[in-house]
């Protein structure tokens, strides 16, 4: 982490990633998407894409959207957090369950 920060930003709505930095100690403050952007469009699956490449590419779209948000709000500069998880089977990439 950068000396000038003593803080992370999380780019994630998962309240099990909240939960493992407050476990771990770690400061942070959300970074989420407002109601202006599409975030669920990031996610879209592209024809015959592999589990890992899927996850590469939603994870470098979600991080340069939570820059470009951080940068549009006038926030500080510090680390951000961001994943993306999947579920697959045979490199079948199962998507969200719908509840």
């Amino acid at each position: 982490m950068s000396s000038s920060s003593n803080f992370i930003y999380l780019a994630s709505q998962s309240p099990r990633r909240r939960q493992l930095l407050e476990q771990l100690g770690v400061r942070h403050e959300l970074l989420l998407p407002g109601p202006e952007e599409d975030a669920e469009a990031l996610e879209a699956v592209l024809p015959g894409e592999a589990p890992e490449a899927y996850v590469a590419r939603v994870t470098q779209a979600k991080l340069d959207a939570a820059l470009l948000r951080r940068a549009a709000r006038g926030l500080p500069e510090a680390p951000v957090l961001c994943s993306d998880t999947t579920v697959a089977v045979d490199q079948q990439i199962l998507g969200k369950p719908l509840d």
